[in-house]
């Protein structure tokens, strides 16, 4: 190739993603920049694709070669972040996703990775200011208000307070079985086990199979076993036990990396 058309390369990228190929666009932006090494965008772009397809340790390494040749935008941003984080360098993350939180231009989109990541370091306060930024932004996007209940509960203040946002969250999203229990474990610690139980029977038992947080899991289990309800008490003690097998697997990878 005597000449390598960036524009071109990106063009055939993002026609692949758009129709479901995102492994083949990683793909081509490899065989373009074994031709342009220096072609920092498509690092960048490749260091995105790639964080988007769960492969983080390639991400970093790739938007660390763009970081040197372009500027990173708001994604490949996040990527850096994320790498920072995992490889224990926590404050340069932290960093990063505060400034990020704070950037007016930040694209709604992208909020979730953000929010997550400030989370990851611990910035709750930041990640609940972002969060109602977002709830401004995106009035009808449950995960919002979700998330924001997440960030009351972290900070300590009222439950009453992360209550509504669940409930909040559950009226834009009845079907969504993570807030239900989430509900519940919110009831149950403001000593309201039997709204924590109804709130739980509101669950549909295929629903509670498919939830994943095990502190979630464990106070279902035993708000069922004290009611009795055996079948759901069982469903609910089989997902604890692909779920702990699922953690025990990825602590496995993390510590062959």
């Amino acid at each position: 190739m005597a000449f390598l058309d960036e524009n071109e390369v990106t063009r055939r990228a993002e026609s692949l993603l758009k129709h479901g190929f995102p492994r083949a666009a990683i793909d081509v932006l490899e065989v373009a920049l074994r031709e342009e090494p220096e072609a920092g965008a498509l690092w960048r772009q490749r260091a995105v694709l790639l964080q988007r397809e769960g492969r983080p340790y390639e991400a970093f390494d790739n938007v660390q070669r763009a970081m040197m040749l372009v500027p990173l935008g708001h994604e490949a941003m996040l990527v850096l972040a994320d790498g920072y984080a995992r490889g224990g360098r926590r404050v340069s993350a932290a960093d990063i996703y505060s400034e990020l939180a704070t950037d007016e231009s930040f694209p709604g989109e992208l909020w979730e990775p953000l929010y997550a990541g400030l989370c990851t370091v611990k910035r709750w306060q930041a990640a609940l200011g972002f969060c109602r930024r977002m709830a401004r932004e995106r009035s009808d996007d449950d995960r919002v208000y979700f998330a924001m209940a997440h960030g009351l509960g972290r900070l300590g203040r009222p439950p009453e307070l992360s209550l509504n946002m669940i409930r909040r969250a559950i009226d834009l999203n009845p079907c969504e079985p993570r807030y239900r229990v989430s509900l519940a474990v919110q009831l149950l610690r403001m000593g309201r086990a039997d709204d924590a139980y109804r709130a739980i029977v509101e669950i549909s038992i295929e629903a509670l199979a498919t939830l994943s947080c095990r502190c979630c899991l464990h106070k279902a289990l035993q708000l069922c076993i004290d009611r009795g309800d055996c079948l759901r008490a069982a469903t609910i003690a089989s997902q604890l036990a692909v779920t702990a097998a699922a953690h025990a697997a990825k602590q496995s990878q993390g510590e062959d990396l």
